[in-house]
């Protein structure tokens, strides 16, 4: 079970390293970065609809996919008209790339997928543990994507206290920004009695 649990726990660092190196060494070229993540958004959904089938599976990935985008473009816009952060290298002297959405979107996939893989493993069902282990996966696997980025060039913080590049305010939002929209998944899969193994209606709270 251990070995199996740390497989889970680190290809996810392996693929935030590919994609982040991908998005860092292209990022002149964004529609192109855009392209990139629509096609693997593509692939993901369809694997990830055919593996594990579960009836309302399909909806729910495109449903948190929609939702994460929309609020972290809206995170994004806020971010830079504040110049909270910048993005650098764009054509037409613009702060804000293509795959930006794409990005945000792919994150509820990502963490879907986790967290399935885990609970494979491992039978979690109490609320709060599964509260914990989102909370510990939105702190760092998020972080360690925007490390990889920063220090490629893409974009920075203008914000103080970092680690790394990455402020402690920023990794606070992340959290808070992730386990909210699971846990909206988790209260409404409660309450309209829809079943899902990651968003468990049964869960105790």
């Amino acid at each position: 079970m251990l070995k199996k649990l740390s497989v889970i726990l680190f290809r996810p660092f392996i693929s935030l390293l590919i994609i982040g190196s991908l998005i860092g060494y292209f990022h002149k070229y964004d529609f192109l970065v855009f392209l990139l993540l629509l096609c693997v958004f593509i692939y993901r959904f369809y694997k990830d609809i055919n593996t594990n089938y579960e009836k309302n599976k399909a909806y729910i990935l495109l449903a948190g996919t929609f939702i994460s985008a929309v609020l972290g473009v809206s995170a994004e816009l806020w971010g830079i008209k504040n110049g909270y952060w910048l993005y650098f290298d764009l054509s037409n002297n613009r702060q804000f790339p293509y795959w930006l959405p794409l990005a945000w979107g792919l994150t509820f996939m990502f963490f879907y997928r986790i967290e399935e893989d885990i609970l494979k493993v491992i039978n979690i069902n109490r609320f709060k543990n599964k509260l914990l282990m989102l909370v510990l996966l939105s702190a760092i696997l998020p972080t360690f994507g925007e490390i990889i980025t920063i220090y490629l060039g893409v974009w920075n913080y203008t914000w103080p206290y970092q680690i790394l590049g990455v402020p402690i305010l920023a990794i606070f939002l992340l959290v808070v920004f992730h386990t909210s929209i699971f846990f909206s998944f988790m209260f409404i899969c409660r309450k309209y009695n829809i079943q899902n193994k990651v968003f468990n209606n049964k869960d105790n709270f």
